[in-house]
């Protein structure tokens, strides 16, 4: 058996040439142009795994990530959630033009559960997009194992992990770090295949909100608990204007309390009931 010429080996999509961009991986567009223009492929890579490397959740990630998975609910395949750290709001999906009978969600306890099911989801071809949320401790050769389940089930596979991670190596094909900025998203690319990295873009992921009017802080709400107030015998009553005197009188004579007598001489309180009095 001969062995392989390199003009062969160079046909490995796996194989990057300084001199030449290789046009032979998928991509599919992020959905942002200025994003777009930055990556070699034009886009979020197919049968590969990316990474997002944030410094906490919830910062824009997922409206980030929803164009690419808005396309792929327009085709066959499930969006596959692999412990995501909150329970995705529906209508916020919605508003994204996610499919909610195409959401799997899959919750586990440990490390290895995390990795075995979001390789058996990268690798069955059922889903199109798998997201999975990684903690810190995941070895190289894991994140491998994902690498290669993704590009046998030819999805997109997205790895979100902490932003420390960003100086240690890994086999993911793409990872971008995510940051806000004074209200505004950075994103740096320190990885990607096709060409060189370095490159940083500036995006509005929420662009609604120029529509936002904010309250002056006087409006805020404020939590002030206020006890409620008892009425005691000992609270003095007085006629108000909505009140007549007569009424007020009779309040007066009809009140029965307990009064305390204290007896100094031989140091001891005894209570007096003191009997309701009727009105004539």
């Amino acid at each position: 058996m001969s062995s392989p010429t390199i003009s062969q080996l160079l046909q490995n999509d796996g194989i990057w040439q300084a001199s030449q961009k290789n046009n032979l991986r998928l991509a599919m567009s992020t959905g942002y142009a200025e994003l777009d223009r930055q990556l070699h492929y034009s886009g979020w890579p197919q049968g590969a795994i990316s990474e997002l490397l944030l410094s906490h959740n919830g910062i824009g990630e997922i409206r980030l990530l929803s164009p690419l998975l808005a396309r792929l609910n327009q085709k066959p395949g499930y969006i596959t959630w692999v412990n995501p750290p909150y329970l995705p709001y529906a209508p916020a999906l919605v508003n994204q033009r996610l499919k909610l009978d195409k959401q799997v969600i899959v919750k586990t306890s440990t490390v290895q559960e995390t990795i075995w099911a979001a390789q058996q989801a990268m690798a069955s071809t059922a889903s199109s997009a798998v997201l999975v949320w990684l903690p810190k401790k995941v070895l190289g050769n894991e994140i491998r194992k994902l690498s290669l389940a993704a590009k046998a089930g030819k999805c997109w596979g997205i790895l979100l992990r902490h932003q420390s991670l960003s100086q240690q190596s890994s086999p993911a094909t793409l990872r971008v770090i995510l940051q806000v900025r004074q209200q505004k998203h950075l994103l740096s690319i320190i990885k990607q295949p096709g060409g060189w990295s370095g490159q940083q873009i500036s995006l509005e992921l929420f662009p609604e909100r120029i529509n936002w009017n904010p309250f002056d802080v006087k409006y805020w709400p404020v939590f002030s608990p206020e006890k409620p107030q008892v009425r005691t015998p000992q609270m003095e009553i007085s006629p108000t204007a909505k009140q007549p005197q007569w009424l007020f009188e009779l309040q007066q004579k009809s009140m029965c309390f307990s009064e305390a007598i204290i007896d100094k001489s031989q140091r001891t309180i005894r209570s007096v009931d003191r009997p309701k009095q009727p009105y004539h």
